[in-house]
């Protein structure tokens, strides 16, 4: 091992020409009995949580266009597909180089319009295509539903959920559909709290989430990316007001704090 830890910190020259290789070897020595005892720890479970932060830390990076940042946090990510492989690979259940061998026959089996004889020369038509294939790999699939990860965001969920059920034609016609229903859902609300009910408060207020993530998806705007920016602005505003406060006496009267909010809102509207 000794051996794997001098070509991973000085690498001969055939080796830096294959930095994927070299990752490899990295990877394999800290996991082995003369790597890192946190490293030699970890299981599939355990990185769960810590592979969902990287991907929203890349989401973050690519909003910021920061390409520097995008590739470090590409590098994160990929450091959890390495990770995950030699777990398996040590329990004698796949490897990397599985893994791209499975996605390369997955992309051409996709693609035949580009690898086969199909044609399709609009995103819909490959859609159309991808859907079949996904049946025939997946004949345990009985329902339109099955498939939709169990941990996704709640907003994306509901997004899935309501773009599958209007292949069953449970969708309203138009926009005006849910945008009224948001209003029903909003009555009910309100008297759900004159009520003081806690559990149908809960309840409405989960309709009416759900009613204008209906109206965001048949405008075509992602509700995920919608509540992401309003609550950015949101912060901006907030951190604004924190700043003028501290550089003036603390007013406790409601009406300054109107004024900062409308201030606030000006120059972050």
């Amino acid at each position: 091992m000794n051996l794997f830890i001098e070509l991973a910190m000085n690498p001969p020259e055939w080796l830096l020409f294959d930095p994927l290789l070299r990752v490899l070897t990295i990877m394999t020595i800290l996991r082995s009995p003369q790597g890192c005892p946190w490293d030699r720890e970890q299981t599939h479970k355990s990185l769960k949580s810590q592979l969902i932060e990287e991907c929203y830390e890349l989401l973050e990076a690519i909003d910021q266009e920061d390409p520097s940042s995008i590739k470090e946090e590409l590098g994160d990510i990929l450091l959890h597909v390495l990770f995950h492989a030699q777990i398996a690979q040590e329990a004698g259940k796949f490897s990397f180089w599985d893994i791209l061998d499975s996605l390369s026959a997955k992309l051409i089996r996709r693609h035949p319009h580009v690898f086969g004889t199909q044609t399709a020369s609009t995103t819909d038509e490959v859609y159309q295509n991808w859907e079949k294939i996904k049946k025939k790999e997946k004949p345990h699939r009985e329902s339109l539903f099955d498939g939709i990860p169990l941990y996704l965001p709640a907003l994306i969920k509901a997004m899935k959920l309501q773009s599958k059920a209007s292949k069953l034609n449970l969708d309203w016609k138009d926009p005006q559909g849910p945008l009224s229903k948001m209003q029903e859902e909003l009555d009910e609300l309100k008297e759900a709290y004159g009520e003081k009910n806690r559990e149908k408060i809960k309840k409405e207020i989960g309709d009416l989430i759900f009613s204008a993530v209906n109206f965001s998806r048949m405008l075509g705007i992602d509700p995920e990316e919608a509540i992401k920016e309003s609550s950015v602005v949101f912060e901006k505003r907030c951190r604004f007001i924190e700043k003028e406060l501290k550089a003036s006496t603390p007013s406790e009267n409601p009406e300054d704090l109107d004024k900062l909010w409308e201030k606030a809102k000006e120059i972050y509207p």
